[in-house]
């Protein structure tokens, strides 16, 4: 059990796949927990200033995320991960000490630096539930590392201002670090013991009946198969509809449109019930099969919780906690299943030793989206708000500029859905490989050309 050639030891090495990714999740929306301090002396940073400690992570990761799992790929996933988890320490670490010197700038690069192993982190991540896991249990896998890893960003939301409070801000952003230096520390194990498993697999091995592999280029991308190019659009679709509304939009709207002074606890639902529901959803992928209708249920979900926010007002829930916590329980249940049913698609659709880049490309592709239209949805606050700060303009105005973001999300969400659509059909097509049950066999399509 405790040897990492025994085939149970897999679940061992799940355990140390969940805190791979903890300090990531937990750091990466600090910001968030604390923005209300943050536009506040002695920090006054305005909204857009606020959106680049988020924006300036998708930004890089547009390119950076996709040479991490070419790197993956190419030089080896025990030495990426380790490499990518140490950023993420080093990065925080900065940002600790811009927080402790009251520097926005300082900050802002720690953030930058943060970036270069946050979403390569997450690729390895999941490359290693698809090595290890690749069976029948891999859509429970992911909802299990999901799911641990949602519990670091429903602990930071809650946890983080009460540390503020009670030790103040530089004091909550220093304790993310620890978070991270635990997450090197399970890394490194993960690394040792992925060694110590390929080197007990090979010596049982004829290295002559091994399928030579062949040769990677990055022009390969352009050949993977329709159906994942289909899976990147909806993944960045949908993620936009949800990250965006919990790190950037949500804040503010529930505080001037419903009157709700703390919302952080509201906004970290989703987190809490992908946390509880993300393993469920995974076992009942893997058994049910279906995926393209479970992405599909998936953002008919999202887009019947936008309508909750936005009409909520109009049919009288306009104040109070009521449409609030209904739309954000639909986005948890959203949130949970989604993830279950979209990540694991990628290993389906390509071969093995592609699965880094297919997973670098579309982490790419969702960051390009969430920094573009996350820099676009704090445009249209700011512009709004006519320079102004949102604290410093009336109450019709409050509400008015904190919902037109709203809209743009919503519009993502039903994107997602036409997407969701295309792709069943293109599967159906083409033999239904992501329909198929966990275990089955491997897309009947080609992998490499089309």
């Amino acid at each position: 059990m405790w040897s990492p050639a025994n085939p149970k030891f897999r679940f061992v090495f799940l355990g140390m796949l969940c805190f791979m990714t903890f300090g990531s999740y937990w750091c990466y929306d600090i910001p968030g927990a604390l923005q209300h301090r943050f536009e506040t002396p002695p920090w006054n940073m305005t909204q857009g200033a606020f959106n680049w400690l988020y924006n300036i992570y998708s930004f890089m990761n547009i390119v950076i995320v996709l040479f991490g799992g070419y790197f993956i790929d190419v030089i080896g996933l025990r030495i990426g991960s380790v490499i990518f988890c140490v950023l993420i320490g080093i990065g925080q670490l900065i940002v600790s000490a811009g927080a402790s010197m009251t520097n926005y700038w300082v900050m802002f690069a720690g953030r930058a630096v943060f970036s270069l192993g946050g979403e390569s982190l997450s690729v390895a991540q999941s490359a290693y539930c698809s090595k290890w896991f690749g069976g029948k249990e891999l859509a429970l896998s992911f909802g299990i590392t999901l799911s641990f890893a949602r519990i670091g960003s429903f602990a930071n939301l809650n946890l983080t201002p009460s540390l503020a409070n009670w030790q103040g801000v530089p004091f909550a952003v220093w304790f993310g670090t620890i978070t991270c230096a635990v997450s090197i520390i399970l890394t490194v194990f993960a690394a040792i013991s992925d060694r110590v498993r390929d080197n007990a697999i090979a010596a049982k091995i004829d290295v002559t009946d091994e399928k030579p592999k062949i040769p990677f280029s990055p022009k390969d991308i352009i050949h993977f198969p329709l159906s994942l190019w289909l899976i990147y659009f909806i993944c960045v679709l949908y993620y936009i509809g949800v990250f965006l509304l919990i790190s950037l939009a949500g804040t503010n709207y529930f505080i001037y449109q419903y009157g709700i002074s703390s919302p952080t606890t509201i906004l970290s639902i989703p987190y809490i019930m992908s946390a509880a529901m993300a393993p469920f959803c995974g076992f009942a992928v893997d058994k049910v099969g279906k995926k393209p209708l479970w992405l599909a249920l998936t953002s008919a979900v999202i887009i019947g919780a936008y309508a909750v926010l936005i009409f909520g007002p109009h049919i009288g829930l306009g104040h109070g906690v009521a449409a609030p916590i209904i739309a954000m329980i639909m986005i948890g249940f959203s949130y949970s299943l989604c993830a279950a049913s979209l990540w694991p698609c990628v290993p389906l659709l390509v071969d093995e030793d592609r699965v880094g880049t297919a997973y670098g490309v579309m982490n790419s592709i969702q960051n390009a989206g969430l920094a573009l239209v996350g820099y676009g949805a704090g445009e249209i606050v700011t512009d709004c708000l006519g320079g102004q700060t949102i604290d410093k303009v009336s109450p019709a105005l409050q509400i008015k500029c904190s919902t037109r973001p709203l809209y743009l999300l919503w519009l993502m969400g039903a994107l997602a859905f036409v997407f969701c659509i295309i792709l069943f059909i293109v599967d159906a097509a083409r033999g239904g490989t992501l329909s198929k049950k966990s275990g089955s066999a491997k897309s009947e399509e080609p992998t490499e050309t089309e």
